[in-house]
């Protein structure tokens, strides 16, 4: 270790003395490899001069290893501690056994050291794009403009706009593996080296064209949205402003694209497209009714795919701030509630097929952007600043992304129905449909219609109804401790094949009507996939906010999972005879859970609620973390008092009732990739909830909610499983994934009836790992919806609930009280 250490330095000394003097480093990265089988102490390469770079976790080709920067001053610290390795404490173990045990090889940090990506590097002569993520507290000086120098001294291409996000900043680099070698030998050396994802010209299929007379029709019952309603922010190719059945609805049309206009130029109009659906939903009922159609949101437009690939590419992550920037900064005077819609997603990411949930820069800034980090744009860089304000939250709705390239044989085996499911199930979900923050939309189907003409003879559909589309790609494949996505599902239409199984096709009868590019006089044309599904569920987003115009971003997203179902296809092997759970909770977590989220909303039980099955909308905020002299405690957890119809609960006895509960909240994301725990976990705070057990007192209850707290934020400490949670029918284990829980509590209406409190609570994050002084004691916000539900018996729970609130019946929005309760020692 010691000779590899000593060799490091002195090949980093003897390359700087070839270096402008601008561009030396007063350190060097170095490669440390654990022994087989084991960890590196990771904390113990974060501290003591040194800094942790990023981490590489142990697989089937080799252990553990970590990048760690080594300033010249602690090399002789360094080794000394490594020396003393050998000698022992008093109390009989080696000295620096934390740092130095697991070690097995220290050597000079190289471009593979770096890599992030699974895919292999590319070959070192080939120039080729490169993002490189930058500590700018590893140099004395800015390592962005040595980037810049180097490139202009070399001729290579940079990208003229760098972002900034956590405390890293991220440019995008053109050269050869050798040039991005010699970059490691200076103060601009990256702490990691990832694969990045630009904009790219964007194809759908172009479709028939539908009768000019039902668009002329609908345009003489169209009713326009009222002044400051809603709007849907679409980021896409642009829009037709001219469309006579957008014109009503359309507020701006913008682009993010230099040197572009915003109109829709993409050569099938997919930004068109994504608007009708968006402003509409499914056309198809709107053309063929005579009633009167009244808009609730407007629609605007900022164009982020370009029509030709540019000479400098632009990562997707500095597009889309951009974008975002674009639509609030162009009528600041107008303050609106606004549901931004992306369509748009990298083929890949993390892995050769999709992403493994790991952040990137474009799933970071969505993370950033929604938890509402301001955007700063100037010539030559865009910075998303901190900390977030909770009332500047966002909305971001992205979809999960398609399958590609179909084949027959892939989708349809005669001795397995749903045989397709095995590709969607190993499509991983794309970039950065993965980000926390955003609802993530995956597409299932209910069309199944086999057209009629000859040409389809024989063709059957490869979707059976109310199961995934074979457009949509899951999670399945993710990490289990990796977000569950997508969030929900909407119709995203079918597949067809024909009977030799040698074609596949798409086709008008199984897609939905939409509007269309009108440069040929076509009026109407057809979508489908995760773009149809996201512009639906953009509407329903939009509608909420129509109908609920106090709900915050996050409780709206919260509120379409809260709101969602699963079909019987779906579930189907789910459960058993007597509606009880057939399989595990890890089963459920990884073939329903990640392949359909919590299934498909419907805009009726988004906006109203039923006399059988009531929906309380809680919003809450607490503080997680609190300080306590120079150190950091969790804060506070938040106790909401329910008001169930306990009589009503307890004349139904043994009757069986659902209790479903969703919490939805934002984080400010921690994107390097240096381990997923302690100070380097990804989220800046995580909360769980939890309901009081039946027999359980007040002060039984807060005690163990508090122990939870306690021992997931030190990851070291077990508690006894709760008894009642075995109601629950994903559990603790399975829900607790990203920043958007769910879960449905199953037992009888006698058993729930003294179960009226609710907690919600802190469990750790970077804020309080990093001892944030500008984060600590800051409030954070949280949506919490909790439905009541007796799917047996036709009881009135909404009336007798109602009348407890005090508000009118019928009501459209119902809260609950809260109280806030310390997370201090006396709890423990």
């Amino acid at each position: 270790m010691i000779s590899g250490l000593e060799d490091a330095q002195a090949e980093a000394l003897g390359a700087r003395e070839s270096l402008d003097s601008r561009d030396r480093a007063d350190g060097f990265a170095i490669r440390v490899e654990a022994a087989a089988e084991h960890e590196l102490k990771l904390e113990s390469l974060d501290k003591s001069g040194l800094t942790l770079m990023s981490v590489q976790e142990a697989d089937d080709e080799g252990p553990q290893e970590a990048v760690v920067w080594v300033p010249d001053g602690s090399v002789p610290t360094l080794l000394r501690k490594i020396d003393e390795f050998t000698q022992n404490t008093q109390s009989g173990k080696p000295k620096n056994a934390a740092l130095v045990a697991n070690i097995e090889q220290i050597e000079r940090a190289t471009v593979a050291s770096l890599w992030q990506e699974q895919d292999p590097l590319p070959d070192p002569d080939i120039p080729v794009w490169w993002e490189l993520w930058l500590d700018p507290a590893l140099s004395a000086t800015d390592p962005v403009e040595t980037l810049r120098r180097l490139s202009q001294v070399h001729g290579w291409q940079m990208s003229p706009r760098t972002v900034g996000i956590g405390h890293f900043r991220v440019a995008q680099l053109r050269t050869n593996m050798h040039g991005l070698t010699q970059i490691l030998r200076t103060n601009a050396c990256p702490s990691e080296i990832r694969k990045p994802t630009f904009t790219e010209e964007f194809h759908s299929r172009e479709l028939r064209d539908l009768h000019r007379d039902f668009v002329v029709d609908l345009v003489g019952r169209l009713h326009p949205p009222v002044p400051g309603a809603p709007a849907i922010t679409l980021f896409d190719t642009g829009v037709d402003q001219e469309h006579p059945l957008l014109r009503p609805a359309l507020l701006d049309a913008h682009s993010a694209i230099s040197g572009e206009g915003p109109d829709d130029n993409d050569a099938r109009g997919h930004g068109t497209r994504m608007a009708g659906l968006a402003v509409f939903g499914d056309l198809e009922s709107a053309l063929t009714s005579a009633s009167e159609v009244h808009l609730d949101h407007h629609l605007e437009s900022v164009k982020i795919l370009p029509r030709r690939t540019p000479d400098t590419p632009r990562p997707f992550g500095e597009v889309t701030a951009t974008a975002v920037a674009t639509a609030e900064t162009a009528n600041p005077e107008q303050v609106r509630k606004r549901v931004f819609a992306m369509a748009v997603t990298a083929e890949s990411g993390q892995g050769v097929n999709g992403t493994d949930g790991t952040a990137t820069l474009w799933s970071a800034s969505v993370d950033a952007l929604a938890v509402g980090t301001d955007v700063a744009v100037t010539h030559d860089r865009i910075d998303l600043l901190g900390p977030p304000e909770p009332g500047q939250s966002r909305l971001i709705v992205v979809s999960a992304g398609n399958v590609r390239d179909h084949r027959a044989t892939d989708l349809v085996d005669e001795n397995e129905p749903a045989a397709y499911l095995n590709l969607c199930d190993t499509s991983r979900i794309e970039d950065p449909a993965q980000a926390w923050n955003a609802l993530t939309v995956g597409a299932h189907t209910e069309l199944d219609h086999v057209p009629t003409a000859d040409d389809f003879a024989g063709y059957r559909t490869v979707a059976t109804p109310g199961l995934l589309s074979p457009h949509s790609r899951t999670s399945v494949m993710f990490r289990d401790a990796a977000a569950m996505k997508p969030d929900i599902v909407m119709e995203g239409g079918n597949l067809l094949v024909d009977a030799d199984l040698t074609q596949v096709s798409g086709h008008d009868a199984i897609s939905l009507t939409t509007t269309a590019r009108s440069h040929h006089g076509q009026l109407l044309t057809t979508i489908d996939a995760t773009s149809a599904a996201t512009a639906q569920a953009a509407r329903l987003a939009a509608l909420a906010y129509a109908r609920y115009p106090n709900l915050r971003a996050e409780t709206i997203r919260g509120l379409l999972v809260h709101e969602a179902q699963w079909t019987d296809a779906m579930i189907n092997g789910v459960y058993n005879r007597n509606g009880r759970r057939k399989i595990g909770a890890g089963q459920l977590a990884r073939t329903v859970l990640r392949r359909y989220g919590w299934g498909v909303p419907s805009q009726e039980r988004v906006l109203s609620s039923t006399t059988s099955a009531v929906t309380m909308i809680i919003q809450g905020s607490l503080k997680p973390f609190a300080r306590d002299g120079k150190s950091v405690r969790l804060g506070e957890l938040k106790l909401h008092e329910l008001p169930w119809p306990r009589e009503q609960l307890l004349d139904l006895d043994a009757e069986d009732v659902h209790l479903r509960v969703t919490l939805s909240y934002f984080i400010e994301p921690n994107p390097g990739r240096r381990g997923m725990l302690g100070q380097h976990t990804y989220a800046s705070h995580r909360l769980r909830f939890a309901l009081k057990g039946p027999f359980e007192t007040m002060q039984e209850f807060e005690g163990r909610i508090a122990q939870a707290a306690q021992a997931e934020d030190d990851a070291r400490t077990s508690i006894r499983p709760f008894d009642a949670d075995r109601n629950w029918l994903v559990g603790p284990t399975n829900r607790d994934r990203g920043c958007l829980h769910a879960d449905i509590w199953r037992g009888t209406a006698r058993e729930l009836a003294d179960c009226g409190v609710l907690a919600v609570y802190p469990a750790g994050g970077w804020w309080k790992y990093n001892n944030s002084s500008d984060r600590v004691g800051r409030s954070v916000t949280y949506g919490l919806m909790v439905s009541l539900t007796t799917p047996e018996v036709s009881a009135d729970l909404y009336t007798p609930t109602a009348v407890q609130l005090g508000v009118p019946v019928p009501a459209e929005l119902h809260t609950a009280t809260d109280t806030a309760i310390p997370l201090d020692a006396r709890l423990f």
